[in-house]
C-alpha cells in the first residue's frame, strides 16, 4: 500500500466493534485527549455490546460518544469554517438493509449522527437533509438543541484566527497528514451477525461555508451491506471520488481480508486523486466483515483507532 500501514484484528468474533478518530500526524501533547476519547467511546460500545445491542444502535451510540468528546473534529471540538462556525455532518447504515440516513452542514444538533438514525428508520422521503431543514426536523424529532457556541473549543478558535490571517489557504492543505483531522467512525457486527457503519465530522477547517464532504455520502465516509461495514477518514473530496469505503467492501465481497481491503482502497485513492501541487491524498479506514474479520489501514503518519469484543477486550492504538 505504498508508504501506508495497515492492521489486522484477526478473526474476532461477535459482536465485534472497532472505532476511529481521525488519521494525521497526531502530536504528542493531543494523544492523550485521544486514547481518553477512544476509551470513553469503547467502553459505551463494550455496555451495548454485552446487552445485545443491535449494530446500528453500537454504532450510533458510540459515535454520540465521540462526538461529545473535544479531542475530535465531530460535534464539540468541529473545527471552523471561513465564517468562524462549525459546520457538522455524519451518516449512518444499517447493513441487513441498506438503510441510511445522513445530515450536513447542521450547527445546533449536538449529536448529528442520531439525527442519521432517524432517516434511516424513516419513513424514506428524505435519506440526506442539510443545513436549517435538517435542524428543523432535529427539532420535530425531540432532538436536543445546541447553541452553536457550546461547539466550539478554543484550540479551534485558534486555529481559525491563524488560518484567517494566513494568505492563499486551501481546503486540501487540512488532510496533508500533518494538519488536523479528527472525523470519527464506528463499524459493528453484533451477535446475531448484522453489520453497521456510522461516520461523524466537523469537515475542513477553515473551508467555504455550505462545503460538504465525504462523510455524509453514502459509500464514501461510510458503507455497510451484508458482507462488511467501513467508515473512512481524510480528504473528502478524494474519498467521495474514488467512493472509498463502498470500493473497499466490494473488495472484502470478492474475498479481501478487511486490511488488505482497507490498504488497496486507499492505495486506490493515492495513486488516483492529487490535491494541488500533485501530493497524493491521504487518509484512513476501518473495516469488519461478517465474518468477525476487523482490520484497518492508514497512509498518514498515525490513526487513532480502538476496537472491543467480549473474547479480546478493549485496546486503543495510535502508531503503526
Amino acid at each position: 500500500m505504498g508508504a501506508g500501514r495497515s492492521g489486522s484484528a484477526g478473526r474476532v468474533g461477535r459482536p465485534a466493534v472497532l472505532v476511529h478518530g481521525g488519521a494525521w500526524a497526531i502530536p504528542q501533547d493531543e494523544t492523550d485527549a485521544h486514547v481518553d476519547g477512544l476509551h470513553r467511546a469503547l467502553a459505551r460500545a463494550r455496555q451495548l455490546g454485552e446487552r445485545g445491542a443491535s449494530a446500528l444502535d453500537i454504532v450510533t451510540e458510540t459515535v454520540a460518544v465521540l462526538e461529545a468528546h473535544p479531542a475530535f473534529d465531530a460535534g464539540r471540538g468541529a473545527v471552523l469554517d471561513r465564517d468562524g462556525r462549525p459546520q457538522l455532518d455524519a451518516g449512518i447504515m444499517d447493513g441487513p438493509t441498506l438503510a441510511w440516513g445522513a445530515v450536513a452542514n447542521v450547527r445546533t444538533v449536538a449529536h448529528p449522527v442520531r439525527l442519521a438514525r432517524a432517516l434511516a428508520e424513516g419513513d424514506g422521503q428524505a435519506r440526506l437533509m442539510v443545513g436549517e431543514g435538517a435542524e428543523r426536523y432535529a427539532a420535530e424529532l425531540g432532538l436536543p438543541y445546541v447553541e452553536e457556541e457550546r461547539l466550539v473549543v478554543a484550540r479551534e478558535r485558534d486555529r481559525w484566527e491563524h488560518l484567517r490571517a494566513a494568505d492563499g489557504f486551501h481546503t486540501s492543505a487540512a488532510f496533508s497528514g500533518e494538519a488536523p483531522r479528527g472525523t470519527v467512525g464506528c463499524v459493528a457486527l453484533d451477535a446475531d451477525g448484522r453489520l453497521a457503519a456510522a461516520t461523524s465530522t466537523g469537515g475542513a477547517p477553515y473551508t467555504r461555508p455550505g462545503r460538504v464532504g465525504d462523510s455524509p455520502i453514502v459509500g464514501a465516509g461510510f458503507w455497510a451491506d451484508g458482507t462488511a461495514a467501513v467508515s473512512a477518514t481524510g480528504w473528502g473530496e478524494a474519498i467521495a471520488t474514488v467512493q472509498l469505503c463502498s470500493r473497499a467492501a466490494d473488495r472484502v465481497a470478492h474475498g479481501q481480508a478487511p486490511e488488505d481491503a482497507a490498504g488497496s482502497a486507499l492505495e486506490a485513492m493515492r495513486t488516483r486523486v492529487r490535491w494541488p501541487g500533485a501530493t497524493a491524498a491521504t487518509g484512513g479506514v476501518i473495516a469488519l466483515d461478517v465474518q468477525g474479520r476487523g482490520g484497518w489501514a492508514f497512509s498518514t503518519p498515525r490513526m487513532a483507532r480502538g476496537g472491543w469484543t467480549p473474547g479480546g477486550g478493549t485496546w486503543v492504538a495510535l502508531d503503526a
